[in-house]
């Protein structure tokens, strides 16, 4: 197995980097960077995976990661093979260190308050985060001094909107381990992305990281406080939520069929237990909205 990258250096000397993602797909592996990451997906939908939180993002969706917590975005997974379209979305990368002299100043007490103190990674939804659209678009065309007026106007933006954030806390206190188990985790979650739909044994994801199935179990226990068929009927829960939302497939159980379940029965009951209901009120539900 090919050893992935997990702790990724952002290069560059600035106070800030930026990425601009535009193509059929995101860096597929789970990894993580000392710089806080600030994501708005301008274009696509799909998954996103935050420490062990997994949920759906779409179009004008912003997302805040606080540093050095490992994440992962995946276009729409269930759809790969129809749907060609490809994402757009605009990474912002902030090296809070190298912010320490400006956040000195009295001007800028509230934004050092705001990002030293960030805790948890934070999700904007679309309906607040799509005031900041144009500060994004601007920073990738801008240079010098109307550059850097544009990236304090998004970080101050950001902060007003702290009141509409939600948190995406994973309940795991210590993020903090090492490469070579970031690695192990990031094989995994790969894998389980990549083959959701089609039946995935225990034994299958311990030999893709050389462990026996019980040193396995208790190894992603340990780093994600969830087993791993929890986590693997979160993700199929997860891309069945998108099915439905986007209405792709004709019934409820063509739905968990394509998600990797082989029963309905099974399936009703599983989408329960993670979504507080079932999948004809969710259904129901999106289809009021």
């Amino acid at each position: 197995m090919k050893a992935i990258q997990f702790t990724v250096p952002v290069y560059g000397e600035d106070l800030f980097a930026l990425l601009e993602d535009k193509k059929d797909n995101f860096y597929g592996y789970y990894h993580r960077h000392e710089e806080l990451q600030i994501t708005y997906i301008l274009k696509g939908r799909g998954t996103i995976m935050i420490g062990n939180v997994v949920q759906s993002f779409s179009q004008d969706d912003v997302f805040i990661l606080k540093p050095n917590e490992p994440h992962m975005f995946d276009k729409y997974g269930a759809e790969k093979v129809i749907e060609e379209d490809t994402i757009h979305a605009v990474h912002l990368f902030v090296n809070l260190e190298r912010m320490t002299k400006l956040f000195a100043l009295a001007e800028f007490a509230d934004l050092s308050t705001y990002f030293r103190d960030l805790d948890v990674s934070k999700r904007l939804e679309s309906s607040v985060a799509h005031l900041l659209r144009d500060n994004f678009l601007n920073l990738l065309y801008k240079v010098g001094i109307p550059k850097f007026t544009e990236f304090i106007t998004l970080l101050h933006g950001l902060m007003q909107s702290r009141n509409e954030s939600i948190s995406l806390y994973s309940g795991i206190r210590n993020l903090n381990y090492s490469d070579k188990d970031g690695e192990r985790i990031s094989s995994v979650f790969k894998y389980t992305l990549d083959n959701f739909e089609h039946d995935i044994s225990i034994s299958e994801v311990a030999s893709l990281v050389y462990m026996t199935p019980t040193s396995f179990c208790k190894f992603f226990k340990k780093h994600t406080m969830k087993t791993y068929i929890g986590f693997l009927n979160e993700v199929r829960i997860e891309k069945a939520c998108q099915l439905l939302i986007n209405r792709k497939t004709e019934s409820i159980s063509e739905t968990a069929f394509r998600v990797g379940f082989n029963n309905i029965v099974h399936f009703n009951r599983v989408f329960k237990r993670v979504m507080g209901l079932s999948p004809h009120n969710y259904t129901r539900l999106h289809t009021l909205v």
